[in-house]
C-alpha cells in the first residue's frame, strides 16, 4: 500500500495547512464513481484515514457539514480523491479496468451504526450530504469545505456500505433505530456481505467534576489520602466504577448522586468546598448544583450505545437483560438525554461540567429530530455516557474516561483480557451495487483489518495520557504471542469462538495451535 508523507491520520486532521491544488476535487468536478456509506460515528477519523491513505497525494478534498463550530462533519462528511490501482487492485469503472478513478466517498454519521445496518437491508433510502448544490464553501485556500446539510442540500439516497461497531444482528430491541425495523438475520444474510473488521477499544466518560468526584472518593487525591492533583489523568490517578455500578447508573437505578455513600457520607456532600482547573484555565467547584444522575445516551441504533448494552446490560443477548431506555424524571431523577452522534455526545457531558447550554437531544423521531437543549437551566451537574477511545486524546473537551473494576481502557489492558469494554466491529455492503463501488469499499474494509495498518495509520490519534489504545486487529488469522506489539496489535481474544460473530459471546482465546497467549 502507498504511504504518503504525511499519515492519513495526521493529513486528515491537518488539511487546513493544505493549498487548493489543480489536481484536487472541488463540488464541480464529476466524480467516476460515487459511494455512500452511512452508520457508526465512532469510526469517523479511522474511515476518513483509511480512505485518504489511498488517495494520490494532492487530490483531496474534504467536505463537512457546517454544524456546530468545532464540531463540522459530526452528522455528514465527504472525500473526493483520485485513487489508483496500484493502491486499489482491481480497480474498475463501469465496469472495465482502470488506472485511476476520480472516487466521491460520502459518509453519513447521523443515527449511528444502525444507519449502516437496516436500511441496507431493507433498501431505505436516507439523507445524505450533497455537495454540488452550491452549498458548500471553501475555507480559505485549504482543501476543506463547510456545507450546508439541510432542506434540498441533502439527497435521499440506499447507502451502498455501511459501518457498524458490532455486528448487524444486534440492531434489534434497544438498538432498533427509529426509521427501521429490527434486523431480521435471514434477511440480513440475502443483502449483505458483512466483513468483521478490527476490535475497538470503548470507554465510560464522565463529566470533569464527576471524575474529580470519584477521585476524592477513591482516596486518590493529594490531602485526602493520595498524591494526586484535581483531574490528574494518568492510570495511576484515574478513579473507577465496577461494571455492576455503570449497569446501575445507565439502567436507570439511581435518581441522585446522593444515594452513593462513602463511609456513610453521600459523595454530593463528600466533595463540598473542592474545585478543580479545567483544560481552558478555568476554576471550577466540583460539587454540582443539580445533583440528578445525567445520563447522556446515544439515540437509538447507536452502535456506540449497542456495544455498551451488550457488554454492562446484557441487552438484547438475554431476554432478561435491563434496558437503557427508561423514562426516568426531570424532577427526581435520574434524567436520559438522548443525542445523535459522538460529537453530539461530547457537548452533552461538557455542558454538564460547565454549565452550559451547547448539545441537543431528541424531540422527536422518524425522522430524527434534535432541537431541544439538553441543559436547559445551565446547571452544573455529574453526567455519565459512552464513547469510543479515538476521542478527545487531548482532552479538549471536559470529559474523561474512568477505569471500569480497576482497570483502565487501554490496548495492553484488553489484550491481556483484563478489560472487558471493547467490541469487533463490522463493514458490511449490499451484495446488488456494482463491482465499481464493491471493490473500493473491500480494499477500505482489508485495510481496516491490517495490524500495521491500524497501528501507523490509526492507533496514532488514541495516545490518551493514561496510556495508548485504540484498535486491535482480530486474532483469527492473524498471529500474536504473549506479548502485546503495539506496532501491529492484535487481539488475540475473540468473539467468534462458537460459530459466527457474535459480540454476546464471553471473549476467549480460540483453542489452536498458538501456545503463546498473554496471561
Amino acid at each position: 500500500m502507498k504511504k504518503q508523507l504525511l499519515s492519513a491520520a495526521i493529513a486528515v486532521a491537518s488539511l487546513a495547512g493544505f493549498s487548493q491544488g489543480a489536481s484536487a476535487h472541488a463540488p464541480s468536478v464529476t466524480p467516476d464513481i460515487e459511494i455512500f456509506m452511512s452508520g457508526a460515528s465512532a469510526q469517523d477519523k479511522a474511515l476518513a484515514a483509511l480512505f485518504v491513505n489511498l488517495c494520490d497525494a494532492g487530490t483531496l478534498d474534504v467536505f463537512k457539514d457546517n454544524g456546530t463550530a468545532g464540531s463540522e462533519g459530526k452528522n455528514h462528511s465527504a472525500y473526493f480523491c483520485t485513487l489508483n490501482s496500484t493502491n486499489v487492485p482491481g480497480l474498475t469503472v463501469n465496469g472495465a479496468a482502470a488506472t485511476t478513478a476520480k472516487v466521491l466517498f460520502h459518509k453519513r454519521s447521523a443515527g449511528g451504526s444502525a444507519q449502516g445496518v437496516n436500511p441496507l437491508i431493507d433498501g431505505v433510502a436516507i439523507a445524505a450530504m450533497r455537495i454540488d448544490n452550491g452549498n458548500c464553501t471553501q475555507q480559505g485556500v485549504t482543501n476543506t469545505w463547510f456545507c450546508n446539510a439541510s432542506g434540498a442540500n441533502l439527497t435521499n439516497v440506499v447507502s451502498d456500505a455501511g459501518i457498524s461497531d458490532v455486528e448487524p444482528k444486534l440492531f434489534v430491541g434497544p438498538n432498533k433505530p427509529s426509521n427501521a425495523s429490527e434486523v431480521d438475520p435471514v434477511a440480513a444474510d440475502a443483502a449483505l456481505n458483512v466483513v468483521p473488521a478490527a476490535a475497538l477499544v470503548f470507554g465510560v466518560p464522565v463529566s470533569d467534576n464527576l471524575y474529580v468526584a470519584l477521585q476524592r472518593a477513591q482516596n486518590l487525591l493529594a490531602g485526602f489520602g493520595g498524591s494526586c492533583a484535581p483531574g490528574a489523568y494518568t492510570e495511576a490517578c484515574m478513579p473507577s466504577l465496577s461494571k455492576q455500578q455503570v449497569a446501575e447508573l445507565i439502567s436507570g437505578q439511581i435518581k441522585r448522586w446522593s444515594e452513593f455513600k462513602v463511609g456513610g457520607v453521600a459523595l454530593t456532600a463528600l466533595t463540598a468546598g473542592l474545585n478543580y482547573t479545567d483544560s481552558d484555565g478555568t476554576v471550577r467547584a466540583v460539587t454540582p448544583n443539580d445533583t440528578k444522575v445525567h445520563f447522556c445516551k446515544r439515540i437509538d441504533g447507536s452502535g456506540t450505545g449497542a456495544q455498551q448494552y451488550v457488554k454492562f446490560l446484557n441487552n438484547p443477548c438475554s431476554s432478561a437483560g435491563l434496558s437503557p431506555d427508561w423514562a426516568g424524571s426531570n424532577l427526581a431523577g435520574p434524567v436520559k438525554h438522548e443525542v445523535s452522534g459522538s460529537g453530539d455526545m461530547e457537548l452533552c457531558l461538557e455542558d454538564f461540567a460547565d454549565g452550559e447550554t451547547a448539545s441537543k437531544q431528541i424531540t422527536t423521531t422518524n425522522p430524527d429530530v434534535f432541537n431541544t437543549a439538553v441543559n436547559t437551566a445551565n446547571n452544573r451537574a455529574w453526567a455519565i455516557g459512552h464513547q469510543s477511545l479515538e476521542n478527545n486524546a487531548t482532552h479538549a473537551k471536559h470529559y474523561r474516561f474512568i477505569k471500569v473494576d480497576g482497570v483502565a481502557p487501554t490496548l495492553e489492558q484488553a489484550f491481556r483480557g483484563k478489560y472487558m469494554d471493547w467490541v469487533e466491529q463490522t463493514f458490511q455492503w449490499r451484495k446488488a451495487i456494482s463491482a465499481d463501488k464493491s471493490t473500493v469499499i473491500a480494499k477500505i474494509a482489508a485495510d481496516a483489518a491490517s495490524p500495521t495498518i491500524l497501528a501507523t495509520e490509526l492507533n496514532i490519534s488514541f495516545v490518551h495520557p493514561f496510556g495508548q489504545s485504540g484498535y486491535l486487529a482480530i486474532g483469527n488469522g492473524n498471529n500474536f504471542t504473549d506479548t502485546l506489539n503495539v506496532n501491529a496489535p492484535v487481539m488475540p481474544y475473540s468473539h467468534a469462538v462458537a460459530g459466527s460473530l457474535s459480540n454476546c459471546q464471553v471473549p476467549v482465546i480460540k483453542n489452536s495451535t498458538n501456545t503463546s497467549k498473554p496471561m
